[in-house]
Order: structure tokens, then sequence, then C-alpha cells
């Protein structure tokens, strides 16, 4: 594994246990825990999506270099680009998840066996 790709990892377990601290403590229900072979997520329910919606908290995962994001828009997403690229900050995927009372999902991945470091799902 190259040194950049190490080093993002290593920012990468602090920033989602940060996620996790920070957005369970301001909601009163719990998000969903996931995993699976090479990764481990987090799926916040529409009400918790509007919440983080609300208060920016995804922003701080604005840090981590796009080359590092895999994303999955939700159908109809107003920021389908041209081909593989997304023209949208984490907070306005947020944001458009959350007005259409969707769900929001946040995956780490194993670097040696996915490609991309974290993955956004968009689901309504």
């Amino acid at each position: 594994m190259s040194r950049s790709r190490m080093a993002v990892a290593a920012l990468l377990v602090p920033v989602a246990a940060g996620a996790v601290a920070l957005l369970s403590a301001g909601v009163a229900s719990a998000a969903t825990p996931y995993s699976g072979n090479g990764y481990v997520g987090i799926r916040f329910d529409p009400n918790e999506t509007q919440f983080i919606a609300d208060t920016n908290a995804a922003d701080f995962l604005e840090v981590v270099p796009n080359d590092y994001w895999s994303i999955a828009l939700g159908e109809g997403s107003i920021y389908k680009g041209d081909g593989q690229h997304v023209y949208a900050s984490i907070d306005q995927l947020v944001e458009e998840t959350a007005s259409h009372r969707g769900e929001i999902s946040f995956s780490l991945t194993d670097p040696a066996i996915w490609n991309n470091n974290i993955y956004i799902l968009q689901n309504w």
C-alpha cells in the first residue's frame, strides 16, 4: 500500500469514530451500523439525515481528498455529472438526500480490497 493511501486510511479511522460520536450524540435514535467483506458503515434514517443536513455535520469529512471517495447517487439526483463525475460537496449530497426524506450512508473500506476508501450512498 502506498504511503499516501496508508496516511488517508490512518486519517479515516478517527474521522469515522468522530462522525459516529458527533452524530449519535445529537440524535435521539440510533444510526444503523453495517459491515461486510472489507468495509464498515453507518446508515442514517431520514430524521438523522435531516439532522446532519441542518447542522452541516458532514462538513468535517471534506478534509478527505476527492480521490478517496466513491458516491452512489439517488435516482434522479441533480448532482449527476458527465460520466463518472459528481459535482457536489458532501454537505450538498446530505442536503439533497434530506430533501427527498431519504437515508444517507457512509462506508469506510479496507484499501487493500477496495479502490476508494469512503463510499457515500444516497437512498430515497
